[in-house]
């Protein structure tokens, strides 16, 4: 007859195998996955050698470096944007000269209209009816 045993509860409890679930990706360079590799760091580490004082503080600091980059590489963007909304609107209205991606002969035109991807990354002016890539002017008329 098998001895009897007692089920291990508790942090230490075997997880049930179920269905397997798919890798989630957690970018470390962001402040969640810094936030993630920090926490797990902490669960695994060694009760008898725990993390020093100063390691942590240090690691902390990283963390308020890495926020203060997100923030400033938010406002670049949104300067970048800015500008760029600036430089288009001060061409609306005036004759632009633009080669078109196929590479056909260069297309002269009145702009009408700026647009924004939704990305906010690029920057089209309505040309005459057509949406041209600010990239692709290459003669501006008064």
């Amino acid at each position: 007859m098998p001895a009897e045993t007692t089920p291990v509860t508790g942090p230490y409890a075997p997880v049930a195998p179920g269905p397997p679930r798919p890798a989630q990706q957690t970018d470390i360079f962001s402040s969640d996955g810094f936030l993630k590799l920090l926490a797990g760091q902490i669960r695994a580490q060694n009760p008898l050698e725990p993390m020093k004082d100063t390691e942590f503080v240090a690691q902390m600091a990283q963390f308020s470096q890495l926020e203060q980059m997100t923030s400033l590489a938010k406002n670049i963007e949104a300067l970048t944007l800015s500008g760029r909304l600036s430089q288009g609107a001060s061409l609306i209205g005036r004759t632009v000269t633009y080669q078109p991606a196929d590479g056909s002969a260069p297309v002269t035109g009145v702009v009408s209209g700026l647009t924004v991807g939704g990305d906010g990354r690029s920057t089209s002016l309505v040309v005459d009816g057509a949406e041209v890539d600010v990239r692709q002017v290459v003669r501006v008329d008064a």
